[in-house]
């Protein structure tokens, strides 16, 4: 991720418990300070990772040796009796493309290991072929991901990316929306506007353009922002992430014409409608693989159906 400007946004009370974020159209602004910064190496400060002595400090990562199955196609199977695609095969890493010796299959999941040491602080994508291919189709769907962290460092960070675009064939680094997601649970259920690939949105709540506990709207005149809350607040939402190293959360992506919902584990955690002219209508699927953090993540049950767009 990148740092955050200074705050150039002002905030207004508007009518019936809605929040109006008062910023030129597409300005980035700063999260608020008790909000943990984000950037390579200030990440979490909350969960399992904030605080105290980190308790990886010992641990030993070994990043995979072979990728099977990296880079070759995968013929989409047909789809569930729930109308659902599955995006992995359970054995290999076939349908899916990213540098080597980050992603592997382990145990029947998809597992990302980050060691940070020299020659492996690149910012490399897990990207799924079909919509590298064909990313036109990738514009209304559920997603649905299961995911759990392995390590507790608090300078973890990865995320899934919808409607993406690449801006670095070189690493394969996938710009755009992102579910956020971070061992120390500061993040997690957020939606953020990665490298800026949907036009700098920034919410004021924190880095996201749409923050946990919040339904958000970008209107279409590139105006400010509207914040309203959700029936559960970022801190309630924020006690229903399964820990580092326990149970996988489930994670459900919709992107429905502008309007982009994440909830995880049966809760909502994120409305966000953009409909600003820099808005992704479609667009490239992605797991991400941060940069400089010695962290493993893993994923698993990756499946998808599409929608016709209701708006």
């Amino acid at each position: 991720m990148r740092n955050l400007a200074l705050l150039t946004a002002a905030l207004t009370l508007g009518f019936a418990g809605t929040l109006v974020l008062a910023q030129p159209a597409n300005q980035p602004a700063t999260q608020p300070a008790s909000q943990p910064a984000r950037g390579r190496g200030a990440r979490g400060g909350g969960g399992a990772g904030g605080g105290g002595a980190d308790p990886d400090a010992n641990l030993v990562l070994v990043r995979p040796a072979d990728s099977p199955g990296l880079g070759k196609p995968m013929e989409l199977p047909k789809p569930d009796a729930d109308g659902f695609i599955s995006m992995f095969n359970g054995k290999d890493l076939t349908g899916w493309d990213a540098l080597p010796n980050f992603w592997s299959v382990k145990d029947g999941v998809i597992d990302c290991v980050e060691t940070a040491d020299p020659g492996g602080n690149i910012q490399s994508d897990l990207i799924w072929l079909d919509s590298k291919e064909h990313p036109e189709k990738y514009a209304n769907f559920e997603l649905r991901v299961k995911y759990r962290w392995i390590t507790h460092g608090r300078n973890g960070n990865s995320g899934i990316q919808i409607r993406g675009k690449i801006n670095n064939e070189a690493t394969k680094h996938v710009a755009g929306y992102q579910l956020d997601t971070d061992p120390g649970n500061s993040y997690d259920g957020g939606l953020y506007d990665e490298s800026n690939g949907s036009g700098q949105h920034r919410s004021g709540q924190g880095p996201h353009m749409g923050p946990r506990g919040f339904k958000a709207v970008y209107p279409a005149d590139g105006g400010a922002v509207q914040l309203t809350p959700l029936a559960e607040n970022a801190e309630t939402l924020r006690g229903l992430i399964k820990p580092p190293g326990g149970d996988f959360n489930d994670a459900v992506l919709i992107a429905d014409g502008p309007r982009m919902t994440i909830s995880i584990n049966g809760h909502l955690f994120s409305d966000t409608t953009d409909e600003y002219p820099t808005a992704l209508k479609s667009g490239i699927i992605a797991l991400q693989q941060h940069a400089g953090n010695k962290m493993e993540v893993q994923f698993k049950d990756i499946k998808i159906k599409f929608l016709a767009a209701t708006k």
